[in-house]
This record gives structure tokens, sequence and C-alpha cells, in this order.
């Protein structure tokens, strides 16, 4: 597959994601959910998607347990005085990747991790 294909497709899905999220906010309501119900309820524009995206301009793109797929562009905003991107954008994708992909149950559900 040819990059420029690669990049309608990517461009594509992300249409479509953006099409169905809503503005972007603190969820409410996700006590006792899943995670796959929270991301599913982000992905069908009944909860908000993290802010942090809009901050950073990239949004989820796929979950499924244990996967994460998020996507983005940085601005020129997020560049370094170098003129390259700031490792924070990259760290901060990173880490919701990891903490999505990580995070079996939210606060309050019957299966949520525990350590010991």
């Amino acid at each position: 597959m040819e990059v420029d294909q690669v990049l309608a497709r990517w461009r594509a899905q992300e249409e479509a994601v953006r099409s169905r999220l809503g503005a972007p906010g603190v969820a409410g309501d996700v006590v006792g959910r899943s995670s796959m119900e929270v991301f599913e309820a982000i992905f069908a524009g009944e909860l908000p998607p993290p802010p942090i995206g809009d901050t950073l301009d990239f949004i989820p793109i796929h979950m499924a347990p244990g996967e994460a797929v998020l996507q983005g562009r940085p601005l020129h905003r997020h560049y370094n005085p170098l003129g390259t991107v700031h490792g924070g954008w990259f760290a901060t994708l990173l880490d919701s990747a990891v903490g999505a992909r990580s995070t079996p149950r939210c606060l309050g559900a019957k299966d949520s991790p525990r350590w010991n």
C-alpha cells in the first residue's frame, strides 16, 4: 500500500470517528461501566471524549480489549523551540493509549483491578 493510500485511509477513519464524537468534556456517569462500555459510549456520542485530545489534537480511533488506537496530528503549537514536535505530545499520546488499553474497569465496577 502506498503512503498516499495509507494517509487517505487514516484521514477517512478520523473523519468518520469525529462525525460521531460529541464535544470534549469530563464524563460524569462512568461508575460501574466497563472500560469498553465507556469507549463505546464515547464513540456513540453519549459520553464526551477526553478534553486532552482536543488540546493536543488527537482522538481515539479504535478500542478493543487489550488494544487502543489513537490518531493525531501535531500542530505548530505543539513544537518546541528547536522546531520539532515537543516530546510531551508523544508522551501524552502514549500515556493515553496505554491507559486506555490497560484499564480493565472504571471505578466502582465489580471486577476493578486489585493491587496486592
